[in-house]
C-alpha cells in the first residue's frame, strides 16, 4: 500500500498541471547521470536492468536525503537502451562493454535501414511488416526477447521499489509519433529530402502507423505508477522543418497522440527537443490543464508562459552543458530566474532534456535546492 506521502506527492503532480500547485514540483530526470557518481561502470548500468535500477533509486535517494525530489519524469524500468531505442527509432544501438569501452555512453548509429520504396510498403501492408522485417537487423533477437520477459516478470515489481521509496513517476511510459519514427530509420538526411521529394507518401504512411502508435502507447501506460506519457519530439522541432511540413507531417501526429492520452485521462508531456519557439502557440490546442510541455533549454520558456498562460504546464528546463560544468550557484541562479520569470504554479523543475551522464552530482543538488528554497 502507498504510503500516504507518495500519495501527497501523486497529487502534487496533478495539481501542479492544474495550476494548483502553491510550490514548485521538482522532478528527477537522468537516465545515465547515476553510474559514474554511484561508482558503477556503464556498462553493468547501461546492459543488466537490475543494477540499472538499484542505482538510479540509490541515487536519488542520495539526493532526497539533502533536499526533496517530489517525482521523475519517466519511470524506471531498467529497459536496455539497446532494445528500447530501436522500436522508437528504427535505429542500432552502440553498448559499453560490447561496441563501446567499458565506460562510454550508449550511442545511436543511424543509417538509412529504411527505403523509398517502404513507404508503399506500409501503407499497402501495414507497418508492422517493414518493423518484423526491420527489427532483427536491430538487435539481438535472443536477447531482446529475454529483455520482453524480463520487463513482464518483474516490471510491476520494480515500479514498486520506487513506489515504496515514495517517488511517483509523471510518466510511465513514452512514444514516438511516426514522423520520428520513420526519420529514425530513413536516416534524417534522407528523411527530409523525402518530406520535399515524396510528402504524399509520407502523410500516408504516417496515417497507416498513427492508430498502432497510439494503441502500442496505451498499451505500456501503467497508471499505477505514473498517469500520463512521454509524446517524443526530437527531429520535428519547429527549428529543424519548415511550417508546411510541420502543419503536414508532425503536428498532427503528436496531437493525436497526445489527445488520446487526454481522452483516457491521461496526463500528455510532449517532450520537446531543440526550439519550439515558431509552433509554441499551437499546444494551446490541446483541451487546457491536461498536458505538459517538456523542453530542453533551447525554447523559451518566456515566452511559453506570456503565450500559454494556464493552458499547459512546463516542465523545464536547467540545460545539460549548465549541470555538467557549471558552477552551483550558477545552476541555482538559473532556476531562481526562471521561477522569478514565469513563476511556481504550472511548473516542473528539473534538467532539459535528460540530465546527461557526467552532470555534477552537487549541480543536481542544486536544482532541486534553488526549486525547494524558492520564496
Amino acid at each position: 500500500m502507498a504510503s500516504q506521502l507518495y500519495e501527497e506527492r501523486c497529487q502534487k503532480i496533478k495539481d501542479t498541471v492544474n495550476f494548483e500547485n502553491k510550490k514548485v514540483t521538482t522532478c528527477y530526470m537522468g537516465q545515465a547521470a547515476p553510474a559514474a557518481h554511484m561508482g558503477v561502470k556503464m556498462k553493468d548500468f547501461a546492459m543488466n536492468p537490475d543494477i540499472n535500477i538499484k542505482t538510479t533509486l540509490d541515487y536519488i535517494n542520495e539526493i532526497n536525503t539533502i533536499t526533496s525530489v517530489d517525482c521523475i519524469n519517466v519511470g524506471v524500468n531498467g529497459m536496455r537502451s539497446d532494445h528500447s531505442l530501436p522500436m522508437a527509432w528504427l535505429s542500432k544501438i552502440k553498448m559499453p562493454g560490447r561496441e563501446l569501452p567499458d565506460d562510454s555512453l550508449w550511442q545511436v548509429v543511424e543509417t538509412d535501414i529504411l527505403s523509398r520504396e517502404d513507404y508503399d510498403v506500409i501503407i499497402k501492408q501495414g507497418f508492422d511488416v517493414v518493423f518484423n522485417r526491420i527489427l532483427p537487423q536491430l538487435v539481438d533477437m535472443d536477447e531482446f526477447q529475454e529483455t520482453m520477459a524480463y520487463q513482464q516478470k518483474n516490471g510491476q515489481k520494480n515500479a514498486e521499489l520506487f513506489i515504496d521509496s515514495n517517488y511517483p513517476a509523471v510518466n510511465s511510459a513514452f512514444a514516438s509519433p511516426p514522423f520520428e519514427v520513420l526519420c529514425g530509420g530513413r536516416s534524417m538526411s534522407q528523411f527530409f529530402m523525402d518530406c520535399y521529394k515524396v510528402p504524399d507518401k509520407i502523410e500516408k504512411a504516417i496515417d497507416v502507423m498513427l492508430p498502432g502508435s497510439i494503441a502500442g502507447m496505451l498499451a505500456t501506460l501503467n497508471p499505477q505508477y505514473g498517469n500520463g506519457a512521454w509524446v517524443g519530439g526530437w527531429r520535428g522541432a519547429s527549428a529543424l522543418v519548415s511550417p508546411k511540413i510541420w502543419n503536414r507531417l508532425v503536428w498532427p501526429g503528436m496531437k493525436s497522440m497526445a489527445m488520446a492520452l487526454v481522452e483516457n485521462n491521461h496526463i500528455a508531456t510532449f517532450h520537446l527537443d531543440q526550439c519550439w519557439d515558431r509552433d509554441i502557440e499551437r499546444f494551446l490546442e490541446m483541451p487546457a490543464k491536461k498536458s505538459i510541455i517538456n523542453t530542453d533549454g533551447m525554447t523559451d520558456l518566456r515566452k511559453a508562459r506570456k503565450v500559454l498562460g494556464e493552458h499547459v504546464a512546463i516542465m523545464g528546463d536547467v540545460p545539460s552543458p549548465l549541470l555538467a560544468t557549471g558552477t552551483t550557484q550558477e545552476v541555482k541562479d538559473y532556476v531562481n530566474n526562471l521561477i522569478d520569470d514565469i513563476g511556481p504554479t504550472g511548473l516542473f523543475i528539473t534538467a532539459g532534456c535528460d540530465a546527461p551522464a557526467n552532470t555534477k552530482f552537487e549541480n543536481m543538488v542544486a536544482m532541486f535546492q534553488a526549486a525547494n528554497d524558492w520564496k
